[in-house]
């Protein structure tokens, strides 16, 4: 009895929504909400070739308003993880000496202003088959590097390699564009790619200079890693001390998104009785 009065409720909902969704078609849709997935891609000191990831390794989801006629502004959210290490660097260079790695669990929250190259037809039905945008505007992102150590993983946050302390949150500034392209009335696939240049060096947790003072035996490990793999160049061996430099302070940590996303257009009335 309850299965079934849970099914008639399921499918008068259903209805009422199908109904409010499509006969609501010829109003103006300027809102549209967002999902979709893609990879992410860390740019720093533990990506000495700047690769491009090539596994899904973000999800996010969004509502965007049109503003203008070639105006809109979009809040998303993304979940997504970063990673670097240093054995992918060239045989005998300082960062494979190094031999440092860390992989990150993030989230973000972003506010975009979007520029449409092509004006807006005044109706979301009759809008262009193939539409092309820019944005940018303001991302806060948390931010976790971890690392493994003896089968175990550690927050190299807590554990201050560098002996200096960070946030967990940074400001970052997205630059972006993307294509949208129509598959009916109420829907788009969107292929979506933006840069992020955060305000922080320390999403991969290397910026600066060894620690000089560690808390304890398994910061030291997790800070200079040079000893896992021995002596590959001498003179990188013996320069990695405490107080000398294990990254470049000079330049902030970046990230990548390539994104493909459904965009689905929301009538005003759909919930409004």
């Amino acid at each position: 009895m309850r299965i079934t009065f849970c099914l008639i409720a399921f499918c008068v909902v259903h209805q009422t929504f199908s109904q409010n969704f499509l006969s609501s078609k010829f109003e103006d849709r300027y809102f549209s909400v967002t999902l979709g997935t893609g990879v992410s891609s860390y740019f720093g000191e533990l990506n000495s070739g700047n690769s491009i990831n090539d596994r899904l390794s973000q999800i996010n989801a969004g509502i965007e308003a049109r503003l203008l006629s070639r105006v809109g502004a979009k809040l998303e959210a993304t979940y997504y993880t970063l990673k670097g290490n240093d054995l992918a660097a060239p045989d005998s260079s300082f960062q494979r000496q190094r031999n440092l790695s860390f992989n990150s669990r993030n989230f973000q929250v972003q506010l975009n202003i979007v520029y449409y190259l092509r004006k807006y037809t005044g109706a979301y039905y009759s809008r262009w088959n193939i539409d092309p945008y820019v944005y940018s505007g303001i991302g806060y992102t948390f931010f976790n590097p971890t690392a493994d150590l003896g089968g175990e993983t550690f927050s190299l946050r807590e554990a201050k390699t560098e002996g200096v302390s960070y946030g967990k949150w940074a400001w970052s500034l997205p630059l972006g564009a993307g294509i949208k392209f129509r598959v009916n009335d109420f829907l788009n696939i969107n292929f979506d790619l933006s840069y992020h240049f955060a305000f922080t060096d320390y999403l991969d947790d290397v910026s600066n200079t060894y620690a000089t003072e560690l808390p304890n035996g398994t910061a030291e490990l997790l800070s200079d890693r040079k000893d896992e793999i021995g002596v590959i160049n001498q003179a990188f061996y013996d320069q990695i001390t405490p107080g000398s430099i294990r990254g470049d302070a000079s330049d902030n940590d970046r990230y990548l998104f390539i994104s493909l996303k459904l965009e689905l257009f929301i009538p005003p009335s759909l919930f409004v009785r």
